[in-house]
């Protein structure tokens, strides 16, 4: 039985709008963050997770992931405002990504919890008295690297916004890394999603890369593969057409 309060939304439209605008107005910017690591409690080395972890601060969202990926929605320790984690049942995500312009990529090295480099390997991109000065970073990202593990240099803040395919009116997920092996396939990511000239069907894979290196130590990590298929319009329409990639979209 309805209470009192469902019957006045119900009978007043103005009212149900500006409530709805409201809770508009409160979500977050991001629904859900999509990670393949996690921290490690003891301050190590970040744990590698072989299916996709999603994060965010709104628990209807993370039931919508959790039944759209699997898993379980359960709080995690930390302070950070996306403390609801959904660890999925898969490694991989099919996605909606709106173009080039929805990949981000600039360095940053923070110190103490402050940003203390921002740039795009030329210039400074802030603070805002520092913007357009040079940053005199190498050129190289094997230089760029070894100033990084030396923690006299900037780290890549890669970022991917994106909406889940089979649901996209839960907004705007984003993908973040600092991986270094990730910079090279930007180029080849960027230039599929403008071929398709619009939104991209793209599928996200949680992809495990292991091996020997000629040192004789053991590589294992998790990286992000991203599919190009098909523009994401003839997806729901289902017109028949050659995909951007080699791998079938479902």
């Amino acid at each position: 039985m309805s209470d009192a309060l469902d019957n006045i939304f119900a009978s007043d439209p103005e009212l149900a709008e500006r409530a709805e605008r409201a809770e508009a107005n409160a979500r977050p910017d991001v629904a859900g963050t999509l990670r393949n690591y996690e921290p490690d409690p003891n301050g190590g080395f970040p744990r590698a997770l072989h299916k996709w972890r999603v994060t965010s601060a709104l628990p209807a969202t993370a039931d919508a992931v959790a039944e759209l990926l699997g898993g379980t929605p359960h709080e995690l320790d930390t302070e950070a405002e996306d403390a609801i984690a959904v660890d999925t049942d898969t490694d991989r995500v099919e996605a909606i990504i709106d173009g080039p312009g929805a990949i981000q990529f600039d360095m940053k090295q923070w110190v103490n919890g402050k940003l203390a480099h921002h740039c795009n390997t030329r210039a400074f991109l802030s603070p805002p008295e520092d913007v357009g000065v040079p940053c005199r970073c190498p050129g190289t990202v094997a230089e760029l690297k070894d100033r990084a593990k030396a923690e006299r240099g900037p780290k890549p803040d890669i970022r991917i916004a994106f909406r889940l395919a089979h649901d996209p009116g839960l907004g705007v997920f984003r993908y973040k890394s600092s991986g270094w092996s990730l910079i090279s396939e930007l180029p080849t990511l960027k230039n599929a999603l403008a071929k398709v000239g619009g939104p991209a069907l793209v599928n996200l894979i949680n992809e495990r890369v292991n091996y020997t290196s000629k040192a004789n130590r053991e590589v294992d990590y998790q990286k992000l593969t991203a599919k190009v298929i098909k523009s994401y319009e003839q997806a729901i329409t289902d017109t028949p057409a050659s995909a951007v990639e080699e791998e079938p979209p479902f």
